[in-house]
């Protein structure tokens, strides 16, 4: 076909499906001030923030585009109809709301995370609900407050029954009041996947919140790729700042994708909980007080997971413990060719409790058809009358090393691992 019979077929509709040009479907743009330049003083917000003025009438199809600056959310109390971690998930939780998106195709954008910040000061600071292809991209959402309920999930982003997409984000120091925290223990995530969301996490930062990084609870689902999930802080004790929780923790019948994320300085590393299932590929999870990987059926569970070519270095209890008393009908999954290194480091934890054995595996139960092979243990501590985990010489180490971790030295999101400052010759 010539070019002159193409651009006719252009002009004119119902000609030859094959010179059709496709047009972008791009949503309407509304651009928005921020309430306060960068570097201000403290802004008091009696009124509604400029971002919550915009989006009161927005239900879908639109592309807010935040100028650089902070934006300030006035918190409306919210009662959450459900409960994200109970054993009645029909318990309704007290909490207060900093922003909500619902609707189709919303998208907030921001040109860098450090440009543009939200300050919630809200236990759900970001809720996206019945929000079909939503958007979170280049924003920093900062300044959260726990919610007293305990039964709230507290967290800079919530997302329920929602498709949602979370993009070069930054989700920093949502650590709440401090006797709130210590009162109800559990503080503020990084985000929290609730019922029916399906969540893809990709080349984000989550920092210094006071609870998990990630914790997705009943029905939600999740692609979680490339991030950096840092407590900063470590927290241990009743210090009430960041690093409490897990980095990355799915219970009930959450199912996850996990590849390619830094998880460090957390009380515990990555979990998969009860009735969760996960694949759990090419992570390092270094520096945390206790257990690095966690697969525990918590007595009647069936969790199922791939656990293969990970990094785990530097824990005070074990490396991973595997602990699923209930056998099913299929296989139960797989703990496979990862790098464990100096696990069982803090002698708080040599009697096995209230964590796991001081083994770099700890095979509390270990189900009928588990696969446990081809990990490589390095100058792990292991104290104790249980079985001790063969090691390898540093020599032999080192040799095998490169096949294993061949896959995480060109991933940016790894680039600051303490594991690969060492060992990556």
């Amino acid at each position: 076909m010539t070019r002159q019979r193409c651009l006719f077929a252009i002009a004119v509709p119902l000609l030859l499906a094959g010179c059709r040009t496709a047009v972008p479907d791009v949503p309407p743009s509304i651009r928005i001030d921020p309430d306060a330049p960068l570097g201000a003083a403290p802004v008091a917000m009696y009124g509604s923030s400029t971002l919550q003025r915009a989006l009161e009438n927005v239900t879908g199809r639109a592309r807010i585009e935040l100028a650089p600056g902070r934006y300030v959310l006035r918190p409306t109390a919210y009662t959450d109809p459900t409960c994200g971690n109970c054993e009645n998930a029909d318990t309704p939780a007290q909490a207060t709301l900093g922003l909500r998106l619902s609707g189709e195709r919303i998208e907030l954008v921001g040109a860098s995370p450090d440009s543009v910040i939200i300050e919630t000061n809200a236990g759900y600071g970001i809720l996206i609900e019945d929000c079909r292809g939503c958007v979170l991209r280049g924003i920093t959402v900062t300044g959260g407050t726990r919610d007293p309920d305990g039964n709230a999930t507290s967290a800079a982003v919530v997302v329920r029954r929602s498709t949602a997409r979370l993009e070069q984000c930054r989700l920093r120091d949502n650590i709440g009041d401090s006797a709130t925290v210590a009162g109800v223990v559990v503080g503020i995530a990084g985000i929290a996947g609730r019922e029916e969301a399906d969540v893809t996490v990709e080349r984000c930062r989550i920092e210094r919140n006071s609870w998990d990084g990630i914790a997705l609870y009943r029905g939600a689902r999740a692609e979680i790729r490339d991030n950096v999930i840092d407590g900063v802080d470590n927290a241990s004790g009743a210090r009430m700042t960041g690093g409490r929780g897990v980095g990355i923790g799915l219970t009930w019948d959450a199912r996850a994708e996990i590849e390619g994320n830094l998880v460090r300085r957390y009380w515990k590393g990555i979990g998969v909980f009860v009735n969760a299932r996960a694949t759990v590929r090419h992570n390092i999870v270094e520096d945390i007080l206790t257990w690095g990987i966690a697969y525990w059926g918590s007595g009647d569970g069936r969790p199922f997971a791939v656990i293969e070519e990970n990094v785990i270095y530097e824990t005070g209890a074990c490396g991973a413990m595997i602990d699923r008393s209930a056998n099913g009908d299929e296989a139960p999954g797989v703990f496979r060719r990862n790098v464990i290194v100096r696990t069982g480091q803090n002698e708080r934890y040599d009697s096995g409790e209230p964590y796991c054995t001081q083994r770099p595996i700890a095979r509390a139960n270990v189900p009928a058809g588990f696969e446990i092979a081809g990990n490589l243990l390095l100058e792990n501590r292991q104290p104790g009358g249980a079985r001790r985990e063969p090691e390898l010489t540093r020599d032999a180490f080192m040799e095998r090393l490169p096949s294993v971790i061949e896959s995480l030295r060109d991933r940016s999101s790894l680039s600051e691992s303490t594991f690969l400052r060492n060992f990556n010759r």
